[in-house]
């Protein structure tokens, strides 16, 4: 009984930590009503919508570069002695790009881990957002194969999600 009750409390002082982040993203957390962003429960409370406003340069006009993102999604719930935990993601598409030069909100879908439920009410989201950008150089005589460049940037930011019915 004394690992269980170790184990709740370690829980316990995770979320009290993750409670207490402060948005440190280049995406500032959209306000809602109880300062923090918007989620919406499924029916069965097992996963949730979230909007999570993102903000990265796109790829400049006329450039030979490209580029990708993906957003990560961590929700965190103290529920009673419970820590509920829900995990969710999305690769930028054609259909859905991320990185546009200006803020946009991406829909992810949280879903909590299995036998877990969200409740109503508050929790603590963990968002990181991960930019690659692939910068192709054509090739200089005499060599035969371009130059290729990838870099990756990483941003994580916390913040408070309201988790509604």
């Amino acid at each position: 009984m004394v690992k269980t009750s170790t184990r709740i409390v370690g829980a316990l002082a995770l979320a009290g930590a993750l409670v207490t982040i402060s948005p440190v993203s280049a995406a500032k957390p959209a306000q809602a009503g109880g300062g923090g962003l918007i989620g919406d429960l499924s029916p069965v409370r097992d996963s949730a919508i979230v909007k999570v406003p993102v903000d990265c340069d796109a790829v400049q006009p006329g450039s030979t570069d490209t580029k990708s993102a993906s957003v990560s999604v961590k929700i965190f719930q103290s529920v009673g002695r419970l820590l509920n935990i829900g995990t969710g993601s999305v690769t930028s598409t054609v259909q859905q790009p991320i990185c546009t030069g200006s803020q946009t909100e991406i829909d992810v879908t949280v879903t909590a881990i299995p036998g877990l439920k969200f409740q109503p009410g508050p929790a603590t989201i963990l968002i990181k957002l991960t930019e690659t950008t692939t910068t192709t150089t054509p090739p200089i005589p005499p060599a035969i194969v371009p130059t290729v460049a990838v870099t990756i940037d990483e941003t994580e930011s916390g913040a408070r999600v309201d988790l509604r019915p």
